[in-house]
């Protein structure tokens, strides 16, 4: 083993059958359930840690690409119109005259 500790991890099956299937596969393939088990998750982790690092790099070519001096007036003008045009979704209001609506009496209750 090596002076590399064994990192343990306890592995709570949601569905029954997968755990069923992990022990058959394991059989066949004459090795321990834990070690399938890893080996499948090492292959599944570095085929997601690709996409995550091929994500990654797109995103770090866009930042790359972008140039602030050939867009700042462009970008200002779009903040502006942004700004400028459009119905404001926090702009306040007013409400109709003719008191407030007590559907539940409240204000009878405290009236007295």
């Amino acid at each position: 083993m090596g002076d590399t500790p064994i990192t343990k991890f306890t592995l709570r099956f949601r569905n029954p059958r997968n755990h069923e299937l992990l022990g058959f596969v394991a059989d066949r393939f004459g090795v321990t359930k834990n070690q399938l088990a890893e080996e499948m998750l090492e292959r599944e982790l570095s085929a997601a840690a690709l996409l995550l690092e091929r994500d990654l790099a797109g995103t770090l070519d866009l930042l790359r690409s972008y140039r602030r001096d050939e867009r700042i007036d462009a970008d200002i003008q779009a903040f502006a119109e942004g700004e400028a045009y459009g119905e404001d979704p926090l702009k306040s209001r007013m409400l109709e005259q003719g008191g407030p609506r007590d559907s539940l009496g409240v204000l009878d209750a405290f009236s007295s």
